[in-house]
């Protein structure tokens, strides 16, 4: 609480969109939760653009930023390797 007694409120206002190596990724929303023992998580609602396609809206549940990059990138990876190995039907064609 703030010195007038106040709770302090962050917003993060969505869409965001960020490039992710080649790729685009695009923040739908983010929602905080308090875990066990208080630790404070965030999910991610998101999707995935590259090479003219685009995933489906996934959600990663993350404790920072840092895990956050570390977990789209690991999503672009799987992405990468479904469209190289000819998956296409499961990605929208962006255009």
């Amino acid at each position: 609480m703030s010195a007038a007694g106040l709770q302090t409120v962050k917003i993060i206002l969505t869409p965001i969109e960020a490039r992710l190596e080649d790729a685009k990724v695009t923040i739908l929303e983010v929602v905080g939760y308090e875990w066990l023992g208080g630790e404070r998580r965030y999910i991610v609602s998101c999707y995935l653009e590259w090479n003219g396609y685009r995933s489906q809206t996934f959600r990663l549940d993350v404790r920072d930023g840092r895990e956050l990059d570390r977990k789209l990138r690991t999503e672009l990876a799987k992405m990468k390797l479904a469209l190289m190995t000819g998956y296409e039907h499961i990605f929208a064609k962006t255009g």
